[in-house]
Protein backbone atom coordinates (compact mmCIF):
# COMPACT_ATOMS: atom_id res chain seq x y z
CA UNK A 1 0.00 0.00 0.00
CA UNK A 2 2.70 2.62 0.31
CA UNK A 3 5.55 3.61 -2.35
CA UNK A 4 8.47 2.67 -0.85
CA UNK A 5 7.31 -1.19 -1.35
CA UNK A 6 7.26 -2.54 2.25
CA UNK A 7 6.47 -6.28 2.13
CA UNK A 8 3.21 -7.22 3.01
CA UNK A 9 1.58 -10.30 4.65
CA UNK A 10 -2.26 -10.99 4.85
CA UNK A 11 -3.43 -13.25 7.80
CA UNK A 12 -6.73 -15.08 6.89
CA UNK A 13 -8.19 -16.16 9.52
CA UNK A 14 -10.37 -19.08 11.34
CA UNK A 15 -12.07 -19.22 7.98
CA UNK A 16 -13.38 -23.17 9.04
CA UNK A 17 -16.50 -25.16 7.97
CA UNK A 18 -17.28 -25.14 11.52
CA UNK A 19 -17.93 -21.43 11.88
CA UNK A 20 -19.98 -21.08 8.42
CA UNK A 21 -22.35 -24.23 8.14
CA UNK A 22 -25.57 -24.51 8.90
CA UNK A 23 -25.05 -28.17 10.52
CA UNK A 24 -22.07 -27.22 11.96
CA UNK A 25 -21.66 -26.32 16.05
CA UNK A 26 -23.28 -22.72 15.53
CA UNK A 27 -26.02 -24.99 13.61
CA UNK A 28 -29.07 -22.05 12.74
CA UNK A 29 -26.55 -19.38 13.53
CA UNK A 30 -22.97 -19.48 11.62
CA UNK A 31 -21.05 -16.73 10.57
CA UNK A 32 -21.84 -15.08 7.27
CA UNK A 33 -18.38 -15.26 4.90
CA UNK A 34 -19.89 -15.51 1.14
CA UNK A 35 -18.56 -11.67 1.23
CA UNK A 36 -15.39 -12.56 2.41
CA UNK A 37 -14.62 -15.21 -0.43
CA UNK A 38 -16.07 -13.06 -3.24
CA UNK A 39 -13.55 -10.40 -1.63
CA UNK A 40 -10.85 -12.18 -1.58
CA UNK A 41 -11.10 -13.95 -4.67
CA UNK A 42 -10.76 -10.20 -6.29
CA UNK A 43 -7.86 -9.33 -4.21
CA UNK A 44 -5.47 -12.11 -3.38
CA UNK A 45 -4.23 -12.20 -7.13
CA UNK A 46 -3.16 -8.58 -6.76
CA UNK A 47 -1.52 -9.05 -3.32
CA UNK A 48 0.66 -12.07 -4.38
CA UNK A 49 2.14 -10.49 -7.18
CA UNK A 50 3.50 -7.60 -5.23
CA UNK A 51 7.08 -7.16 -3.91
CA UNK A 52 7.30 -10.89 -2.36
CA UNK A 53 3.91 -10.27 -0.33
CA UNK A 54 2.75 -13.66 1.34
CA UNK A 55 -0.81 -15.19 2.07
CA UNK A 56 -1.04 -16.69 5.84
CA UNK A 57 -3.91 -18.84 6.24
CA UNK A 58 -4.78 -19.41 9.74
CA UNK A 59 -6.71 -22.56 11.16
CA UNK A 60 -7.68 -22.91 14.05
CA UNK A 61 -7.27 -26.32 16.06
CA UNK A 62 -9.18 -26.95 19.51
CA UNK A 63 -9.41 -30.27 20.22
CA UNK A 64 -6.65 -30.20 23.31
CA UNK A 65 -7.58 -26.86 24.25
CA UNK A 66 -4.45 -25.06 26.96
CA UNK A 67 -6.21 -24.37 30.40
CA UNK A 68 -4.33 -21.00 30.88
CA UNK A 69 -4.19 -17.88 29.17
CA UNK A 70 -0.66 -16.79 27.69
CA UNK A 71 -0.20 -13.39 27.82
CA UNK A 72 2.31 -11.34 25.59
CA UNK A 73 4.94 -9.10 27.63
CA UNK A 74 5.01 -5.65 26.79
CA UNK A 75 7.39 -4.00 24.17
CA UNK A 76 9.55 -1.26 25.20
CA UNK A 77 8.66 2.03 23.50
CA UNK A 78 6.87 4.85 23.97
CA UNK A 79 4.09 3.97 21.31
CA UNK A 80 3.33 0.69 23.60
CA UNK A 81 3.28 2.53 26.82
CA UNK A 82 -0.37 2.56 28.30
CA UNK A 83 -2.16 1.00 25.38
CA UNK A 84 -4.19 -2.17 26.39
CA UNK A 85 -2.80 -5.63 25.34
CA UNK A 86 -5.13 -8.62 24.89
CA UNK A 87 -6.48 -9.02 28.23
CA UNK A 88 -7.45 -12.76 30.07
CA UNK A 89 -10.58 -14.03 27.45
CA UNK A 90 -8.24 -12.90 24.27
CA UNK A 91 -5.14 -14.71 25.66
CA UNK A 92 -6.87 -18.04 26.30
CA UNK A 93 -8.56 -20.29 24.03
CA UNK A 94 -12.49 -22.02 22.80
CA UNK A 95 -12.95 -24.72 25.32
CA UNK A 96 -16.99 -24.04 25.61
CA UNK A 97 -18.35 -26.59 23.11
CA UNK A 98 -16.72 -29.28 20.28
CA UNK A 99 -15.38 -26.88 17.55
CA UNK A 100 -12.54 -27.11 14.39
CA UNK A 101 -11.57 -30.53 16.21
CA UNK A 102 -8.73 -32.07 14.42
CA UNK A 103 -9.69 -34.48 11.19
CA UNK A 104 -13.60 -33.31 11.42
CA UNK A 105 -14.83 -31.82 8.07
CA UNK A 106 -15.44 -28.93 10.70
CA UNK A 107 -11.85 -27.80 10.94
CA UNK A 108 -11.28 -27.84 7.28
CA UNK A 109 -11.52 -24.97 4.79
CA UNK A 110 -14.61 -24.87 3.11
CA UNK A 111 -13.86 -25.75 -0.56
CA UNK A 112 -14.48 -21.98 -2.05
CA UNK A 113 -11.40 -21.20 -0.01
CA UNK A 114 -9.95 -24.17 -0.88
CA UNK A 115 -9.52 -22.85 -4.50
CA UNK A 116 -7.80 -19.86 -3.32
CA UNK A 117 -5.20 -21.41 -1.61
CA UNK A 118 -1.62 -21.83 -3.13
CA UNK A 119 0.24 -24.69 -1.53
CA UNK A 120 3.51 -23.85 -3.14
CA UNK A 121 2.85 -20.32 -2.20
CA UNK A 122 0.89 -19.30 0.40
CA UNK A 123 1.35 -20.60 4.44
CA UNK A 124 -0.95 -22.62 6.82
CA UNK A 125 -0.61 -21.89 10.31
CA UNK A 126 -2.81 -24.01 12.93
CA UNK A 127 -3.00 -22.01 15.85
CA UNK A 128 -4.80 -23.67 19.32
CA UNK A 129 -5.41 -20.00 21.00
CA UNK A 130 -7.48 -17.42 19.84
CA UNK A 131 -4.39 -15.38 19.11
CA UNK A 132 -2.34 -17.00 15.62
CA UNK A 133 0.70 -15.39 17.14
CA UNK A 134 0.13 -17.67 20.55
CA UNK A 135 2.57 -20.75 20.68
CA UNK A 136 3.01 -20.58 16.81
CA UNK A 137 5.55 -19.68 14.43
CA UNK A 138 3.81 -16.94 12.90
CA UNK A 139 6.40 -13.97 14.88
CA UNK A 140 9.31 -15.59 13.21
CA UNK A 141 7.83 -15.57 9.42
CA UNK A 142 6.48 -12.10 9.54
CA UNK A 143 9.93 -10.56 11.19
CA UNK A 144 10.67 -8.77 7.73
CA UNK A 145 7.44 -7.98 7.21
CA UNK A 146 6.48 -4.60 7.35
CA UNK A 147 2.73 -4.34 6.80
CA UNK A 148 0.26 -6.92 8.52
CA UNK A 149 -3.60 -7.08 6.74
CA UNK A 150 -5.59 -9.07 8.65
CA UNK A 151 -9.17 -10.57 7.75
CA UNK A 152 -11.06 -13.22 8.29
CA UNK A 153 -13.17 -14.88 11.74
CA UNK A 154 -14.41 -13.67 13.77
CA UNK A 155 -14.10 -9.86 14.54
CA UNK A 156 -14.79 -9.92 17.99
CA UNK A 157 -12.25 -12.71 18.96
CA UNK A 158 -9.61 -14.32 16.80
CA UNK A 159 -9.68 -11.25 14.90
CA UNK A 160 -9.32 -8.74 17.27
CA UNK A 161 -6.58 -11.27 19.29
CA UNK A 162 -4.77 -11.31 16.71
CA UNK A 163 -4.92 -7.59 15.66
CA UNK A 164 -3.10 -7.16 19.00
CA UNK A 165 -0.70 -8.77 18.97
CA UNK A 166 0.42 -7.78 15.39
CA UNK A 167 0.33 -4.51 16.71
CA UNK A 168 2.51 -5.25 19.64
CA UNK A 169 5.27 -7.47 17.66
CA UNK A 170 6.18 -3.96 16.18
CA UNK A 171 3.70 -4.03 12.70
CA UNK A 172 1.43 -1.78 10.72
CA UNK A 173 -1.46 -3.27 10.97
CA UNK A 174 -4.32 -3.18 8.21
CA UNK A 175 -7.52 -4.67 9.18
CA UNK A 176 -10.27 -5.20 5.84
CA UNK A 177 -13.57 -4.40 7.63
CA UNK A 178 -15.19 -5.64 4.59
CA UNK A 179 -13.79 -9.41 4.63
CA UNK A 180 -14.97 -9.83 8.02
CA UNK A 181 -17.27 -12.21 9.79
CA UNK A 182 -19.02 -12.00 13.22
CA UNK A 183 -22.08 -13.55 14.48
CA UNK A 184 -23.40 -10.08 16.40
CA UNK A 185 -23.48 -7.36 14.65
CA UNK A 186 -22.80 -4.67 17.96
CA UNK A 187 -20.18 -7.24 18.80
CA UNK A 188 -18.79 -6.78 15.40
CA UNK A 189 -18.69 -2.50 15.06
CA UNK A 190 -17.23 -3.04 18.89
CA UNK A 191 -14.11 -4.82 17.49
CA UNK A 192 -13.82 -2.50 14.97
CA UNK A 193 -13.98 0.25 17.09
CA UNK A 194 -11.57 -0.44 19.74
CA UNK A 195 -8.74 -1.63 17.03
CA UNK A 196 -9.44 1.20 15.22
CA UNK A 197 -8.56 3.26 18.24
CA UNK A 198 -5.66 1.58 19.23
CA UNK A 199 -4.12 -0.69 16.95
CA UNK A 200 -4.62 -0.51 13.38
CA UNK A 201 -5.86 1.54 10.02
CA UNK A 202 -9.54 0.34 9.49
CA UNK A 203 -9.99 -0.30 5.60
CA UNK A 204 -12.28 -2.21 2.96
CA UNK A 205 -10.63 -4.24 0.41
CA UNK A 206 -11.74 -2.37 -2.69
CA UNK A 207 -9.17 0.83 -1.13
CA UNK A 208 -6.34 -1.62 -1.43
CA UNK A 209 -4.70 -0.90 -4.38
CA UNK A 210 -1.25 -1.59 -5.33
CA UNK A 211 0.69 0.86 -7.24
CA UNK A 212 2.17 -0.25 -10.83
CA UNK A 213 5.91 0.40 -11.08
CA UNK A 214 7.88 0.46 -13.77
CA UNK A 215 11.14 -1.30 -13.63
CA UNK A 216 13.13 0.60 -15.41
CA UNK A 217 11.91 3.78 -13.96
CA UNK A 218 13.78 5.64 -10.45
CA UNK A 219 11.26 6.01 -7.85
CA UNK A 220 11.87 9.15 -6.39
CA UNK A 221 10.13 10.61 -2.67
CA UNK A 222 7.67 13.46 -2.39
CA UNK A 223 9.68 16.07 -0.75
CA UNK A 224 7.83 18.24 2.31
CA UNK A 225 9.53 21.34 2.99
CA UNK A 226 8.53 22.45 6.42
CA UNK A 227 8.98 24.49 9.18
CA UNK A 228 9.49 22.70 12.20
CA UNK A 229 6.37 23.34 15.40
CA UNK A 230 4.05 24.83 12.80
CA UNK A 231 0.34 23.74 12.72
CA UNK A 232 0.45 23.66 9.17
CA UNK A 233 3.60 21.70 8.50
CA UNK A 234 2.27 19.40 11.46
CA UNK A 235 -1.11 18.66 10.01
CA UNK A 236 0.76 17.12 6.43
CA UNK A 237 3.22 15.30 8.42
CA UNK A 238 0.56 13.43 10.09
CA UNK A 239 -1.69 12.87 7.16
CA UNK A 240 1.67 11.77 4.97
CA UNK A 241 2.48 8.96 8.30
CA UNK A 242 -1.12 7.96 8.83
CA UNK A 243 -1.18 7.12 4.68
CA UNK A 244 2.43 5.83 5.09
CA UNK A 245 3.56 7.65 2.21
CA UNK A 246 7.00 7.27 2.15
CA UNK A 247 8.83 10.71 1.93
CA UNK A 248 11.70 13.34 2.52
CA UNK A 249 10.99 15.97 5.09
CA UNK A 250 13.50 19.00 4.13
CA UNK A 251 12.80 21.56 7.10
CA UNK A 252 13.61 25.10 6.80
CA UNK A 253 14.36 28.15 9.57
CA UNK A 254 12.20 31.34 9.91
CA UNK A 255 14.52 32.18 12.90
CA UNK A 256 17.70 32.84 10.54
CA UNK A 257 18.46 35.98 8.59
CA UNK A 258 17.75 35.92 5.96
CA UNK A 259 14.66 33.19 6.61
CA UNK A 260 15.36 29.86 4.43
CA UNK A 261 11.63 30.23 3.34
CA UNK A 262 13.00 33.47 1.54
CA UNK A 263 15.95 32.13 -0.61
CA UNK A 264 15.93 32.16 -3.77
CA UNK A 265 16.17 28.29 -4.41
CA UNK A 266 12.55 27.94 -2.27
CA UNK A 267 10.99 31.02 -3.69
CA UNK A 268 11.51 29.21 -6.96
CA UNK A 269 9.07 26.28 -5.82
CA UNK A 270 6.66 28.79 -3.66
CA UNK A 271 6.99 32.31 -4.64
CA UNK A 272 4.75 33.10 -1.24
CA UNK A 273 7.70 31.51 0.49
CA UNK A 274 5.37 29.68 2.92
CA UNK A 275 5.17 26.05 4.34
CA UNK A 276 4.38 23.35 4.01
CA UNK A 277 5.13 23.20 0.58
CA UNK A 278 4.70 19.44 -1.38
CA UNK A 279 7.08 18.31 -4.16
CA UNK A 280 5.11 15.11 -5.75
CA UNK A 281 7.40 12.63 -7.60
CA UNK A 282 5.96 13.72 -10.88
CA UNK A 283 7.17 18.06 -9.91
CA UNK A 284 3.77 18.39 -9.18
CA UNK A 285 4.08 21.52 -6.17
CA UNK A 286 1.05 21.95 -3.51
CA UNK A 287 1.02 24.50 -1.15
CA UNK A 288 -1.22 25.52 1.78
CA UNK A 289 -2.07 22.46 4.57
CA UNK A 290 -5.24 21.52 4.11
CA UNK A 291 -5.21 21.90 0.42
CA UNK A 292 -2.22 19.04 0.95
CA UNK A 293 -4.26 17.05 2.84
CA UNK A 294 -7.25 16.64 0.04
CA UNK A 295 -4.40 16.34 -2.67
CA UNK A 296 -3.33 13.22 -0.72
CA UNK A 297 -6.65 11.75 -0.41
CA UNK A 298 -6.99 12.39 -4.05
CA UNK A 299 -4.25 11.38 -5.59
CA UNK A 300 -2.69 8.63 -3.35
CA UNK A 301 -5.67 6.29 -3.69
CA UNK A 302 -3.37 3.25 -2.70
CA UNK A 303 -2.93 4.09 0.45
CA UNK A 304 -5.40 4.18 3.36
CA UNK A 305 -8.28 6.47 3.00
CA UNK A 306 -9.12 8.85 5.81
CA UNK A 307 -11.73 10.24 4.29
CA UNK A 308 -15.34 7.77 5.06
CA UNK A 309 -17.37 6.46 2.18
CA UNK A 310 -20.78 7.07 4.23
CA UNK A 311 -22.30 10.52 2.87
CA UNK A 312 -22.53 11.76 5.84
CA UNK A 313 -19.53 11.24 7.67
CA UNK A 314 -17.84 12.65 4.35
CA UNK A 315 -19.49 15.65 4.88
CA UNK A 316 -18.50 15.90 8.64
CA UNK A 317 -15.16 15.28 7.85
CA UNK A 318 -14.91 17.90 5.42
CA UNK A 319 -16.29 20.65 7.68
CA UNK A 320 -14.45 19.50 10.82
CA UNK A 321 -11.43 20.22 8.51
CA UNK A 322 -12.06 23.71 8.07
CA UNK A 323 -13.68 24.61 11.02
CA UNK A 324 -9.97 23.34 13.00
CA UNK A 325 -8.71 26.43 11.24
CA UNK A 326 -11.39 28.82 13.72
CA UNK A 327 -9.10 27.89 16.71
CA UNK A 328 -6.33 28.98 15.14
CA UNK A 329 -7.49 32.32 13.85
CA UNK A 330 -8.78 33.05 17.40
CA UNK A 331 -5.33 32.57 19.41
CA UNK A 332 -3.22 34.01 16.52
CA UNK A 333 -3.87 37.55 18.51
CA UNK A 334 -2.43 36.56 21.57
CA UNK A 335 0.80 35.59 19.87
CA UNK A 336 1.30 38.84 18.47
CA UNK A 337 0.26 40.81 21.87
CA UNK A 338 3.50 38.37 23.08
CA UNK A 339 5.93 38.52 20.13
CA UNK A 340 4.93 41.94 18.52
CA UNK A 341 3.71 44.00 21.16
CA UNK A 342 6.24 46.37 22.78
CA UNK A 343 6.11 45.04 26.87
CA UNK A 344 5.26 48.83 27.63
CA UNK A 345 2.08 48.84 25.39
CA UNK A 346 1.08 44.78 26.43
CA UNK A 347 -1.26 46.65 29.18
CA UNK A 348 -3.60 48.64 26.76
CA UNK A 349 -4.32 45.21 25.15
CA UNK A 350 -5.85 43.89 28.30
CA UNK A 351 -9.91 43.79 26.52
CA UNK A 352 -8.61 41.99 23.85
CA UNK A 353 -6.79 39.46 25.93
CA UNK A 354 -9.88 39.01 27.92
CA UNK A 355 -11.90 38.85 25.03
CA UNK A 356 -9.90 36.49 23.06
CA UNK A 357 -9.44 34.23 26.09
CA UNK A 358 -13.08 33.83 26.18
CA UNK A 359 -13.21 33.37 22.95
CA UNK A 360 -11.02 30.02 22.70
CA UNK A 361 -13.26 28.73 25.53
CA UNK A 362 -16.34 28.81 23.29
CA UNK A 363 -14.87 27.61 20.48
CA UNK A 364 -13.31 24.66 22.66
CA UNK A 365 -16.58 24.25 23.94
CA UNK A 366 -17.78 23.07 20.59
CA UNK A 367 -15.21 20.70 20.19
CA UNK A 368 -16.09 19.34 23.35
CA UNK A 369 -19.52 18.77 22.28
CA UNK A 370 -18.75 17.44 18.77
CA UNK A 371 -16.76 14.52 21.01
CA UNK A 372 -19.78 13.39 22.70
CA UNK A 373 -21.08 12.32 19.61
CA UNK A 374 -18.08 10.24 18.16
CA UNK A 375 -14.64 8.79 19.03
CA UNK A 376 -12.85 10.86 16.80
CA UNK A 377 -13.07 14.36 16.14
CA UNK A 378 -15.91 13.89 13.09
CA UNK A 379 -16.67 10.23 13.14
CA UNK A 380 -15.49 6.84 14.13
CA UNK A 381 -12.30 6.42 12.78
CA UNK A 382 -9.35 8.26 12.70
CA UNK A 383 -9.73 11.02 9.28
CA UNK A 384 -8.42 13.83 7.66
CA UNK A 385 -10.15 15.93 10.49
CA UNK A 386 -8.02 14.86 13.27
CA UNK A 387 -4.88 15.55 10.89
CA UNK A 388 -6.10 19.05 10.85
CA UNK A 389 -6.99 19.42 14.24
CA UNK A 390 -5.01 17.94 16.69
CA UNK A 391 -1.83 19.60 15.72
CA UNK A 392 -3.62 23.05 16.30
CA UNK A 393 -4.54 21.55 19.70
CA UNK A 394 -1.06 20.35 20.44
CA UNK A 395 0.30 23.57 19.66
CA UNK A 396 -2.05 25.61 22.25
CA UNK A 397 -1.31 22.86 25.19
CA UNK A 398 2.69 23.29 24.01
CA UNK A 399 2.08 27.30 24.43
CA UNK A 400 0.74 26.84 27.87
CA UNK A 401 -3.28 26.32 27.44
CA UNK A 402 -4.85 24.33 30.03
CA UNK A 403 -7.92 22.07 28.79
CA UNK A 404 -9.01 19.94 32.06
CA UNK A 405 -12.17 21.29 32.38
CA UNK A 406 -12.55 20.30 28.69
CA UNK A 407 -12.61 16.18 29.73
CA UNK A 408 -13.62 14.76 26.16
CA UNK A 409 -11.20 17.19 24.38
CA UNK A 410 -8.12 16.16 27.37
CA UNK A 411 -8.75 12.14 26.68
CA UNK A 412 -8.97 12.88 23.06
CA UNK A 413 -5.30 14.15 22.80
CA UNK A 414 -4.40 11.63 25.31
CA UNK A 415 -5.34 9.40 23.03
CA UNK A 416 -4.20 10.27 19.72
CA UNK A 417 -0.64 11.41 20.53
CA UNK A 418 -0.25 7.80 21.10
CA UNK A 419 -0.61 7.36 17.34
CA UNK A 420 2.67 6.33 15.51
CA UNK A 421 1.70 9.45 13.16
CA UNK A 422 1.05 11.84 16.01
CA UNK A 423 4.61 10.56 17.76
CA UNK A 424 6.64 10.73 14.16
CA UNK A 425 4.98 13.92 13.35
CA UNK A 426 5.92 15.55 16.77
CA UNK A 427 7.95 18.82 16.21
CA UNK A 428 11.62 17.89 17.19
CA UNK A 429 12.66 19.06 20.34
CA UNK A 430 9.61 19.79 21.74
CA UNK A 431 8.07 18.73 25.16
CA UNK A 432 4.23 17.88 25.12
CA UNK A 433 4.61 21.30 27.68
CA UNK A 434 6.73 24.32 28.54
CA UNK A 435 7.16 25.59 25.39
CA UNK A 436 10.37 28.04 25.45
CA UNK A 437 7.51 30.69 25.90
CA UNK A 438 4.33 30.15 27.57
CA UNK A 439 1.87 32.11 25.70
CA UNK A 440 -1.07 31.70 28.50
CA UNK A 441 0.92 32.08 31.46
CA UNK A 442 1.96 35.66 30.09
CA UNK A 443 -1.56 37.00 29.25
CA UNK A 444 -2.64 35.98 32.17
CA UNK A 445 -0.12 37.91 33.87
CA UNK A 446 -0.75 40.84 31.95
CA UNK A 447 -3.99 40.89 32.93
CA UNK A 448 -3.07 39.84 36.83
CA UNK A 449 -0.60 43.38 36.60
CA UNK A 450 -3.34 45.34 35.09
CA UNK A 451 -5.69 44.54 38.15
CA UNK A 452 -3.10 45.15 40.62
CA UNK A 453 -2.60 48.42 39.26
CA UNK A 454 -6.06 49.24 39.49
CA UNK A 455 -7.13 48.29 42.99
Amino acid sequence: MVENQSRQALLAIDIQQDFITLNGPFKDKPVKADHIIINLTNILPHFRNFNNNIVIWIKADYSNVPTEPKYLNRPEGRQYENVPMNDAFHSSTHRTFPLCISGTDGQKFPPEIDSLIKPDQDIIITKTYYSAFTDTNLADILKNVDEVHICGLTTNVCVQATTIDAFFHGHKVFVWSDCLGCRNEVSHQNALELMGRWYATIITSDQFHLPQISANRTISKPVLYLVNGSIPSWRVMMALYEKNIDFESKRLKVMSNPKETKSAEFLAINPRGLTPTFVDKDGSIIAESLAILHYLEEYYPKTPSLLPIDKKQHIQVLQRIQESQNLVDIYEPLEDIVFKTPKHEQSLRKDSIMKTLDMIDQELAFWEMYLTKSIFIACDQFTLADCAFYPVMAYLIHRGLNIDKFSRLKNYVEMIKMKPAAINSHPDGWKEKGGRINIFKVVRNIIDNCNEENE
